[in-house]
């Protein structure tokens, strides 16, 4: 793999596709692709409408940093089956959405969201190691105890990431 000559992914694999690293997504549609390890998903749901908002994930790269996913309620069918927590895939195509600060997972500021064109496939014997995740859940206690703070709670307790 080459580093582009402006220091920025994507960069160039063997099989001439651009790959592109977390620490480089930024917001706006990109035409490259993310390598990734599923860490975990879960449904978002809006309490007040009852409605389904979407599919929120937790994705590492093969440096270790953490991002953001999102999957709209209009793509969960076509992504949703394909997978699997601990497994490890190759999105083509997505769009680098702004996190609302109180709602972040992660430490990075964009989301990588599944977009009209995104295409997901497993990744086949990847010659580069990814962790297997840095996730962690607090206990009832421990959340509750930071819940009454304003603001975000990612740096302070709830969403912290840990090597478990």
């Amino acid at each position: 793999m080459a580093i582009k000559p402006n220091g920025k992914s994507p960069v160039t694999s063997d099989h001439d596709d651009k790959i592109m690293l977390f620490r480089d997504v930024t917001p706006g549609p990109h035409e490259t692709q993310l390598r990734f390890r599923l860490i975990h998903f879960w449904e978002a749901w809006n309490p007040l409408k009852k409605t389904l908002i979407g599919v929120e994930m937790l994705l590492i790269d093969e440096q270790g940093s953490v991002i953001q996913g999102f999957i709209s309620p209009s793509r969960i069918e076509r992504h949703l089956s394909k997978m699997k927590p601990g497994s490890l895939y190759k999105l083509n195509n997505f769009y680098g959405s702004s996190n609302k600060t109180m709602y972040r997972v992660s430490d990075h500021a964009v989301t990588v969201s599944f977009s009209w064109n995104s295409e997901l496939s497993v990744l086949e014997d990847s010659p580069t190691p990814f962790d297997e995740d840095r996730f962690r859940f607090h206990s009832f206690e421990e959340f509750q105890a930071g819940c009454d703070r304003k603001g975000d709670l990612y740096g302070n307790l709830c969403y912290h990431t840990h090597h478990l």
